[in-house]
């Protein structure tokens, strides 16, 4: 009799600690609409990651580039005083039947190279994979990125001069990043050759040729110096970069850390943490992950990206 009892109280101290539970979980902000209409609540959340976006693709992107179509590899964007001056694909370019022995034929669009050639050569961005957390470089850019979960691509931007990492997931201080595509202009005249100095390295530099950074690397014991554009003894320049190395898990590689928080139903959102400043909550159709920003840099709601502290609010 004593263990009904004791198993009785056992229950109801749980369904006690579960009711407190589920109403410590913050209940986050559903799109604009009426509720009761699935089919408005639907269109309004339905997220467009180049149009029905705050994030210019195009932003700081040199004109001439052009940048890859994420989920068709085929397609293009054109960029024009930072805006997208044409979305267009290989397969509908005059000459496109020609490239074909038997056509049609598959091609796609080479970021790197910038132009359209066969598919088969070409490395593609990656795919949104169902029920993954992950993220990717956006070509071309520095500071823009694509960040996954339950399949659906959603473009990101780092603020205040910060590149993402690739190695991180997240954005993250150039100096551990060394990234200057956006420095880089898409021309094929050789007297427009841009020479650019590493973030990462004193003995490091890019030649941009055809809209492509290539690095280049001086020989031990010299560095490289910007305003000659060449090698040069250390002491001729005045280079004292010092970036580290960190232990920083990826989001690919680390385990996923469900939000305390219930998230809508539909759509896409990010949410700041309840109580820590570096964290932030990332909401994809009812299902919300835990995301922590780069050591150093703390999660802004205004911008909905992490960034430098002094910069939080502005």
């Amino acid at each position: 009799m004593r263990w009904l009892i004791n198993g009785g109280l056992l229950l109801v101290l749980l369904m006690v600690l579960g009711i407190q539970a589920d109403e410590d979980l913050v209940v986050a902000p559903g799109p604009e609409g009426d509720p009761e209409d699935d089919e408005v609540v639907e269109e309004e959340a339905e997220y467009d990651m180049y149009n029905n976006t705050q994030i210019n693709v195009c932003n700081n992107v040199a004109d001439g580039v052009f940048l890859p179509y994420v989920g068709n590899c085929s397609m293009y964007i054109e960029c024009e005083n930072n805006t997208i001056k044409e979305m267009g694909s290989c397969l509908d370019l005059e000459g496109a039947s020609k490239m074909c022995d038997n056509p049609p034929c598959d091609l796609a669009y080479d970021p790197v190279l910038q132009l359209c050639t066969y598919a088969d050569v070409v490395q593609c961005l990656p795919s949104c994979e169902s029920f993954q957390l992950s993220s990717f470089c956006y070509d071309n850019t520095c500071t823009k990125y694509v960040l996954c979960y339950y399949g659906k691509p959603v473009l990101r931007q780092c603020q205040d001069g910060l590149q993402y990492n690739n190695r991180t997931d997240r954005c993250d201080f150039p100096e551990y990043v060394d990234c200057v595509a956006n420095d880089c202009s898409a021309t094929f005249q050789p007297e427009d050759i841009i020479y650019l100095a590493s973030k990462a390295s004193c003995s490091k530099y890019f030649v941009c040729s055809d809209g492509y950074p290539w690095k280049q690397e001086c020989a031990p014991g010299l560095a490289y110096n910007p305003t000659l554009r060449l090698c040069d003894f250390a002491k001729n320049v005045n280079c004292s970069i010092d970036a580290a190395a960190r232990n920083i898990m990826p989001y690919s590689r680390s385990p996923l850390r469900r939000a305390d928080i219930k998230c809508p139903n539909v759509g896409v959102y990010f949410y700041p943490h309840k109580f820590r400043r570096d964290a932030y909550y990332y909401c994809v159709d009812g299902s919300g992950v835990t995301l922590d920003c780069t050591p150093g840099l703390h999660y802004d709601p205004k911008v909905e990206e992490c960034r430098r502290p002094e910069y939080v609010g502005a």
